[in-house]
């Protein structure tokens, strides 16, 4: 709204300037009320205007002519009724001192003279809506009553606008769509000139919201509010150069690229700063920046926003002051998150996801003691999607749960079918700290089984991210509880960079899997041969079965058995296979 915009000088004259601006949509609906006053009234000719200190602006005008589309205050004929600040009626302007000398009434256009003032709530004039014809008229007093509540709902509808559409409710800037229709005129021009589109980040919103919860928010909103003057402060803009509210805590400056420079350069160079936002409490504010040269047309404006976007939040990952767009990550990111969305379907539709299972070998015995469930991904596309990728697609996102539940209910089922035929063996599921962290995680899982008609240890646990399990009390509970419930819990990939031997006793493992990393060494390095025979030693010693994964070959194989590994999985022994081929590998080894 125009709240406050008399007492606010910068908030007014912002206001004009965006209300002078080229808008053919708002142009043409004050159009509308013209023309629908000068029905009323009876006359041939009216016009709309938005006025400032010095001039005024014609935003639509029909059957005037000689009106210039800006006129100096001065010269105008409305200037008498905004010095009285209410409408003028003038049947016969050659009858009235104050129109007769003008070349308009001279000439003959305008003799019937009507204007009144497009006025906010709180007062505060706008423009005008004005009425003319060639020869005199007397309006009665209906139709002057007419023309001034039309006058009224033209101000209303100004406002609305102003309010709605284009400018930020909280800063009084012109907001996104404001900036956005602003790309587009540019567009619009014969021969677009070459853009920088900079885009601010001034606070971490979910910092905001932490600091409403204490301290209202009416000191959270004061404080954003000073972020666009405490920003034009520091990038010294000067009066040429329009701050858009972009969205809560961003701002937006755009610029020809040829004066982009300096700005550019102070944008990365911007020190932290602290706010106020009560008597004795600042808060540092660190100011990130992304930026675009574009030439507007060439590409759509929305995306060009959506570009901008891309750098700033570049920006504030990498954590530096100001970082440029980049074509190639953009591209890798909007790969990234199709695919994401890629997964999700597949997770719905149940024909492009499917299980393998490698088997786990007793080095003792020979015999087959278990498979782990391995998910794959045949994308419709792009064809099959390395494991690792699945993973880092999904991992920290929402659909890793979707992603455990899918594996988790595939896997039950395979078991009810091998159960059917006569294979009795476990199957490992990976389940990650997310997944343990939601309570309830050990009972929905027993239910499963139980429905299923199968027991608890029919179905195995292989704990991923075990540094992340040991911070989260809800997964040290979960895992407990399945524990409990007679589930065989496995710690993965043991041996891998750093393992701290001290949390094997804050879970409860039964089964600890030793990383490939050090497995594929042993064959040909004595050091990780040492290392792997006492890690071996040690967990024999503590009671766990030891299980060796990616042996390759015999030779490791042998090795591992002296050293009195339990189980082993790897190519040596098996690919992963196909559920199909299960029954066949069971056959043609060891029983």
């Amino acid at each position: 709204m125009f709240s406050g915009l008399s007492s606010n000088e910068t908030q007014r004259l912002a206001a004009l300037e965006l209300l002078k601006r080229e808008d053919k949509e708002r142009d043409n609906v004050l159009g509308e009320f013209a023309e629908f006053a000068r029905r009323l009234m009876g006359v041939s000719g009216c016009f709309v205007t938005i006025i400032d200190d010095a001039f005024q602006y014609i935003k639509y005008v029909n059957n005037v002519p000689l009106l210039a589309g800006c006129v100096p205050l001065e010269e105008t004929m409305c200037r008498h009724s905004l010095s009285l600040d209410q409408p003028v009626i003038c049947p016969d302007a050659r009858q009235d001192a104050r129109f007769s000398e003008h070349p308009v009434v001279q000439n003959g256009t305008v003799i019937f003279y009507a204007v009144a003032p497009i006025k906010t709530r709180e007062g505060h004039t706008l423009g005008t809506l004005c009425l003319s014809e060639s020869s005199p008229v007397t309006p009665s007093r209906e139709q002057i009553d007419d023309f001034l509540r039309i006058t009224e709902f033209t101000a209303a509808y100004l406002e609305c606008w102003y309010s709605v559409g284009e400018i930020d409710a909280l800063t009084y800037l012109p907001n996104r769509q404001t900036l956005l229709k602003e790309i587009e005129r540019i567009a619009a021009r014969a021969t677009p000139e070459e853009c920088t589109l900079i885009l601010f980040d001034c606070i971490d919103m979910s910092r905001a919201y932490e600091l409403s919860r204490y301290l209202g928010l009416t000191a959270v909103e004061s404080m954003l509010k000073s972020f666009a003057t405490l920003l034009q402060v520091r990038l010294g803009l000067d009066a040429e150069l329009t701050l858009y509210a972009f969205s809560t805590g961003r701002y937006a400056i755009l610029v020809k690229k040829s004066l982009s420079a300096t700005l550019l350069d102070k944008a990365a160079h911007l020190t932290q700063t602290h706010a106020r936002i009560t008597g004795d409490i600042e808060i540092p504010l660190k100011t990130h920046a992304g930026f675009i040269h574009f030439v507007p047309g060439q590409t759509d404006g929305q995306d060009t926003l959506r570009q901008a976007i891309s750098a700033l939040h570049e920006a504030i990952r990498q954590d530096i002051p100001l970082h440029a767009f980049d074509p190639e990550m953009d591209q890798k990111r909007n790969h990234d998150f199709r695919m994401l969305y890629d997964l999700g379907e597949a997770i719905k539709s149940d024909e492009q996801l499917y299980l393998v299972y490698q088997p786990k070998i007793s080095l003792h015995t020979g015999t087959t003691v278990g498979v782990e469930a391995l998910l794959r991904w045949e994308h419709p596309v792009l064809g099959n999607i390395p494991p690792a990728t699945l993973v880092a697609l999904a991992e920290r996102t929402s659909l890793m749960a979707g992603l455990t539940q899918w594996v988790v209910d595939r896997a039950i089922k395979q078991l009810v079918e091998w159960r059917q035929n006569n294979i009795t063996m476990p199957i490992s599921v990976n389940v990650s700290v997310s997944d343990l962290s939601k309570p309830g995680f050990a009972d929905a899982l027993e239910e499963k089984i139980f429905r299923a008609r199968l027991t608890t240890a029919d179905l195995r646990v292989e704990c991923l991210e075990t540094e992340k399990v040991l911070e989260s009390p809800i997964a040290l509970d979960e895992l407990d509880m399945l524990k409990v419930r007679g589930f065989k819990i496995l710690l993965d990939d043991f041996g891998a960079g750093y393992s701290n031997i001290s949390y094997l006793r804050k879970i409860p493992i039964d089964i600890i899997k030793i990383d490939r990393s050090l497995i594929s060494r042993v064959a040909n390095d004595k050091g990780s041969q040492i290392i792997a025979k006492n890690i071996i030693s040690m967990l024999k010693e503590l009671d766990y079965i030891v299980l060796a994964e990616g042996v390759e070959d015999a030779e490791t194989a042998e090795i591992l058995k002296d050293f009195g590994c339990d189980e082993a999985q790897g190519y040596y022994f098996s690919r992963p296979l196909h559920p199909t081929m299960i029954p066949g590998w069971l056959n043609s080894s060891p029983q």
